[in-house]
């Protein structure tokens, strides 16, 4: 696989992986339409979104979505109301809704933002909501649209209701999570040599990721371990590291893990979380193997002979 693929080249892969893999199809298939947009080609994305119309569910709403935008930077306004108008007529996931607020609001609709922003907040459980508002709570997927709609209510004048203080609440966790990262820097650049952890995904669960969340682990990231042996090297030449722990994730337990949590897969903080908890579950290594052993990339080859072979540290 070339180091390099255009986006074209990943729309071609992806509608290849969805056609392997029937179970995660839609997905994989509305990946491949933002690829197509990026490629210059938005009539083969444009395909791709009436196929996942055609078949019914939430992807079919993401599709909607994605037309929608696409007829709104082509100034075709009456084809992008009549899907949104078709996306309001029938249930629909927080989600699209949500990028429909996003849209609109965007375009200085708040009207119309407002009650997408209302019907995405809707769909969500009571203990979600909750959770969002509570002092001190760590930060949400949905907290977004907490803040979207805020933005609309007082674009538009209208006094604050419950659900403008859960956003206040979850503006003050926001900050204070920041403050917290902030303060966990400046104490780790005042420590010397120390130990360092790195979530990696050895060569068979990167490819699960890929195929699972494709746009988290895209395609061209397939096969980069030798560049991970190189970063590897050197974060201990240039930090002075003591010693480098390898995380290793897993798919099945990355997505245990966002279904307990709700997390956002493309967040660090989600990402960091998780490798946390299968740091506690045995599921690490120390860096480097000896050379004899068995890669950490998984390969099943000798480390000596595969990402811990000098030639790809240059």
């Amino acid at each position: 696989m070339p180091e390099t693929l255009t986006a074209r080249d990943r729309a071609i892969a992806l509608e290849q992986d969805a056609a392997r893999y029937p179970e995660e199809r839609g997905e994989i298939l509305l990946e491949a339409a933002d690829q197509w947009e990026q490629a210059g080609e938005p009539d083969r994305a444009v395909a791709l979104w009436h196929e996942l119309i055609d078949a019914g569910g939430e992807d079919a709403g993401y599709a909607r979505y994605g037309l929608a935008e696409l007829y709104f930077e082509q100034d075709r306004d009456a084809e992008a109301q009549e899907h949104l108008r078709a996306l309001e007529d029938g249930p629909v996931a927080a989600g699209p809704a949500g990028l429909v607020a996003e849209l609109l609001a965007g375009r200085g609709d708040n009207e119309a933002a407002l009650r997408w922003f209302n019907r995405a907040i809707a769909t969500l459980g009571v203990d979600q909501v909750a959770a969002i508002g509570e002092p001190g709570g760590s930060p949400s997927l949905h907290t977004p649209l907490f803040f979207g709609r805020q933005r609309c209510r007082r674009a538009l004048g209208l006094p604050a209701d419950d659900w403008d203080r859960v956003a206040d609440v979850a503006e003050q966790n926001r900050l204070e999570f920041g403050r917290l990262l902030e303060r966990a820097a400046r104490a780790y650049s005042r420590r010397g040599p120390m130990d360092a952890t790195m979530l990696v995904w050895q060569r068979d669960e990167q490819e699960r990721a890929s195929r699972r969340w494709p746009s988290v682990f895209p395609p061209d990231t397939i096969g980069h371990h030798p560049g991970v042996e190189r970063r590897l090297h050197r974060m201990t030449r240039e930090e002075g590291l003591a010693k480098v722990t390898l995380i290793l994730g897993s798919v099945d337990g990355f997505a245990a893990y966002l279904d307990e949590s709700g997390g956002d897969p493309a967040e660090e903080k989600v990402r960091l979380a998780y490798a946390e908890r299968a740091r506690t579950q045995g599921r690490h290594m120390s860096w480097p193997p000896g050379r004899n052993e068995a890669c950490w990339c998984g390969s099943a080859r000798k480390y000596k002979k595969c990402c811990g072979d000098p030639r790809n540290r240059s």
